[in-house]
Order: C-alpha cells, then sequence, then structure tokens
C-alpha cells in the first residue's frame, strides 16, 4: 500500500449503498476505514478492496470515542447511517440528527478535509413527517458546524438489493393486490444506486469552503401507479392496484408498523403525502457531471428472480 493513499471513514457501509460505495473507492485506491457496530458481519465488504485497504472498526456512533478511533488520521469522512422506521432503540432523532452533530464538531477537530452527508428528497420546513424533521435537523447541524461539506439528497435509490422494488415485487407473489396509497399519484424521481455512488466519489473532489446541498434524481419522474406498473410489467404479472385513501391507510400502519419488518408505518404516510422529485432550488445530479440512468435499463437485470420460471420466465 502506498503511503499517500487518502483515507475515508465511513459511517453506515454496510448497507445497500455502501456496498456499490466501497467497490468505486477502492477502485480509485482510497484506503477505508469501516465503521460498524457487528464487523464479524461485514466481513463480506474486505474483499470488496485489495489486502489490507479495507478496516472494519466496532464502533457504538454514540460513543465519541468510538467515532474518534474511526476519524484519526482520516482525510474525508462519509455518512451513510439512516432508518426508515424508528424501533425501541433506534429513534429518528438520535440517527439523524444528533450523530451528524457530533460528527461534524469531531470532523472539525480532526481537520477533515470533506464530509459527505447522504440525507434525503423532499426536506421543507415544517414537515409533518417525523423522518423528515429529524433529517432536516440533521442538515441544519451540519451546515452551521462543518463548512466544508456536501450534502446529497437523493430520492428513492434502485438497484439489485433495494428496499422497494424488491418489496412490492415479494408482496405481488403472494397478494392478488398492490395497494396504492392516497391513489398512488405521489411522485419520485427513482435513482439508480451506482448514479448515488459516482455522486459520492465525485462530491469528495469538490473545492467548497461552504456547505453545498445537490438534489440527486434520476433522468424521468414516476407516479407511485406508474412505478407499480413497470414492476407487474417486468415480473409478467397481473396484480389489481387498488386505492387506498391516506386516512384508512393510516389507521391500517397503526398494526402494521408492529411487525418485525414494518410493511408501513403512520410516518411513512404522512411522508407519502408530498411528491419526492427534485425541486430544482439547488444544485442537481448533471451538476456532477452524471448522467442519470433510467429505471429500464437496470431493473431488467435484477427483478427478473420473480418471474414465474426466473430469467427464463
Amino acid at each position: 500500500m502506498q503511503n499517500n493513499q487518502k483515507i475515508i471513514a465511513i459511517f453506515g457501509a454496510g448497507g445497500f449503498l455502501g456496498k456499490h460505495l466501497m467497490r468505486k473507492l477502492t477502485k480509485l485506491d482510497y484506503r477505508v476505514k469501516v465503521a460498524t457496530r457487528n464487523p464479524y458481519l461485514k466481513g463480506y465488504l474486505k474483499p470488496l478492496g485489495s489486502p489490507g485497504q479495507i478496516e472494519l472498526f466496532k464502533t457504538n456512533i454514540f460513543n465519541e470515542d468510538d467515532v474518534r478511533e474511526v476519524l484519526k488520521d482520516c482525510d474525508f469522512v462519509i455518512n451513510l447511517v439512516g432508518i426508515l422506521h424508528e424501533t425501541k432503540k433506534q429513534k429518528f432523532s438520535q440517527i439523524h440528527s444528533q450523530f451528524p452533530f457530533m460528527l461534524s464538531n469531531l470532523c472539525n477537530e480532526y481537520d477533515i478535509k470533506k464530509l459527505v452527508h447522504v440525507s434525503a428528497l423532499g426536506i421543507k420546513e415544517n414537515h409533518d413527517s417525523k423522518y423528515m424533521q429529524s433529517k432536516s435537523q440533521g442538515e441544519k447541524n451540519i451546515k452551521e458546524i462543518f463548512k466544508s461539506s456536501i450534502i446529497l439528497r437523493p430520492s428513492i435509490v434502485f438497484g439489485p438489493e433495494d428496499k422497494f422494488f424488491n418489496t412490492f415485487a415479494s408482496l405481488a407473489q403472494f397478494s392478488p393486490v398492490l395497494p396504492l396509497i392516497g391513489g398512488g399519484e405521489t411522485k419520485f424521481s427513482p435513482i439508480y444506486v451506482g448514479d448515488v455512488a459516482k455522486a459520492i466519489v465525485k462530491s469528495l473532489e469538490l473545492d467548497n469552503l461552504e456547505p453545498k446541498i445537490y438534489e440527486l434524481g434520476g433522468p424521468k419522474n414516476y407516479s407511485f401507479k406508474e412505478l407499480m406498473e413497470i414492476l407487474l410489467t417486468e415480473i409478467k404479472k397481473k396484480r389489481f392496484l387498488i386505492s387506498i385513501p391516506f386516512g384508512f391507510a393510516k389507521f391500517q400502519s397503526y398494526f402494521l408498523q408492529m411487525m418485525p419488518n414494518p410493511l408501513l408505518t403512520p410516518d411513512q404516510v404522512e411522508l407519502l403525502k408530498h411528491n419526492n422529485i427534485v425541486s430544482g432550488d439547488y444544485f442537481k445530479l448533471k451538476d456532477l457531471g452524471i448522467t442519470g440512468t433510467p429505471i429500464q435499463d437496470i431493473l431488467p437485470k435484477y427483478i427478473y428472480r420473480f418471474r414465474t420460471g426466473g430469467q427464463f420466465g
């Protein structure tokens, strides 16, 4: 390993986006320090780089000493930590607001060159969703404390292990209907996970003395109903798309949120009342020199397994 390699600390690298990002970073010869609760469960990350290029650290992100251990000697920091629903142990405010507050303070202390923080598209003041409120507060904390920061706001991220198309394709395996909450009119700008990973890598190269925000959306906006129709076409299944009013969906969500992996929570119903598309008020994907990848180029490559007969179906 060369001594002039840049060192990056990544928090939340074990997730869907993290795996795609790691490969891009190691190909560019970065050394990576991965902060994770369970290093012994994240061994699959090591082969994504050369021997010694990826180091795993057992980290409790609320323990300042643990975080300091990861940040030591680093040039850059990437924060991918996020949750989609709360549990008894993990709350939105802790994960999305308090951790970025501590992290940005420590980035200042350790003279980190750049902090790249992955947030969410659709953030605005006085949002009804606790998820969005916590994301907004996290962004504010970073912008106020660490000036050389880049905040990326992706829409729904799709790709081989995504939680969106895979979840609804699984549902279509046994259910004759797919629900369209609020009539399925909410609009999204789905972005390919590989494009988000590219955006993070490009962000590391930016020379900014003030915080910058990028809204990341794909090349086309779709309604939720259109996305379900695309999915059903790809998996070659006919299912009824049933419109469910927001009020009834909220009622159902109080029961569904009790599942180990909730299909729907009351907070997610609030999220679905708002479009999740690029506003045009901030920098975009193309400002990073990246052209968005269409859904049709990627979805068929991984969703075929839900067809009857798999790839031969």
